[in-house]
């Protein structure tokens, strides 16, 4: 009995047909992959660059600096642009978690916040926060460090000076003296009026006497004999009246923060057409408002005063 197989024909007919059906699968598979890059280009990145910077702003809003010492504020500058390794470290009210640990020295108040970038993987960085809620001690370099995202490229702070400078480094313990010990000036206003009506005194008590030795010679000698001019006096040597020192500004103005990301999802690294890693970039300027702080002599003879006004 003679069988009947599929003649050349029929074979060329049916590979064909399997590669037309085959290359409209590709298609329709290469067309859905390119639209969930799109989709996760147009979904994750924004969201994370974003969150990053949300974070960031909350805490840089709630620095302080008055009666807490020297170590305040400090940003280290380590490259630009997309070579840029920066990092910041603050004091700050921005609440935070409870320490893991039992910290008799927390307050629940205050705490130490840093950011800086440690090596990752694929060329990139991680970015991380620190938060220590010890303060006695090395508070710049101390508490738990954890991972915010592990796909930035670079990480570049500048600071705001009070000419309107931008700066690329800050350290509020060069700015600040030694004894930072109030909140405010007026905590020590009976130890100031004190000290400067004995300073008065004894001020007097020196010109009267080289009045009384050297007549008007006195005036071209007084810091000689101890005499301490005060803001508002007129300088003898240049006839000028003194001006009141201005208060340390250990704060910048503001911050910018510009932060390189890439990104990536389970399947690795989420690229470009040409096959690149896709790169965002986020920035914002931070106004930071402790350093504006306008302050008054009294805030109860304020409060007293203002309480008869009408609003």
């Amino acid at each position: 009995m003679a069988q009947k197989g599929f003649t050349l024909i029929e074979l060329i007919v049916v590979l064909g047909i399997f590669t037309i059906v085959m290359s409209m699968c590709y298609t329709i598979l290469d067309t859905t992959l390119e639209a969930d890059r799109r989709i996760k280009r147009a979904t994750l990145t924004g969201k994370v660059g974003e969150a990053i910077l949300s974070q960031m702003r909350r805490d840089l809003q709630g620095v302080a600096w008055r009666g807490l010492g020297t170590d305040v504020f400090r940003g280290e500058d380590n490259g630009q642009d997309e070579d840029a390794e920066d990092s910041i470290d603050f004091i700050t009210t921005s609440p935070v978690g409870e320490p893991s640990e039992d910290t008799p020295n927390w307050t629940g108040e205050l705490s130490s916040i840093g950011y800086a970038l440690r090596p990752g993987k694929d060329g990139d960085s991680v970015l991380f926060r620190r938060v220590s809620w010890d303060l006695t001690e090395d508070p710049f370099d101390s508490g738990d460090r954890s991972p915010i995202y592990d796909r930035v490229l670079a990480l570049d702070f500048e600071y705001l000076g009070e000419e309107g400078e931008w700066t690329q480094d800050w350290d509020a313990s060069t700015l600040l003296p030694e004894q930072n010990l109030t909140d405010f000036p007026y905590l020590d206003e009976r130890a100031a009026i004190a000290a400067m009506e004995a300073e008065e005194a004894s001020a007097s008590t020196a010109a009267a006497a080289a009045s009384e030795g050297e007549g008007d010679s006195s005036a071209a000698t007084g810091s000689a004999t101890g005499s301490v001019l005060q803001p508002g006096d007129i300088d003898p040597a240049t006839g000028e009246v003194i001006v009141e020192e201005p208060l340390p500004r250990p704060l910048p103005r503001a911050v910018r923060i510009v932060l390189f990301l890439h990104y990536s999802d389970e399947q690795g690294q989420i690229l470009n057409d040409d096959g690149s890693p896709f790169e965002e970039v986020f920035s914002t300027i931070v106004p930071l408002l402790a350093a504006d702080q306008i302050l008054v002599e009294d805030p109860e003879s304020v409060l007293l005063e203002g309480s008869n006004s009408s609003f």
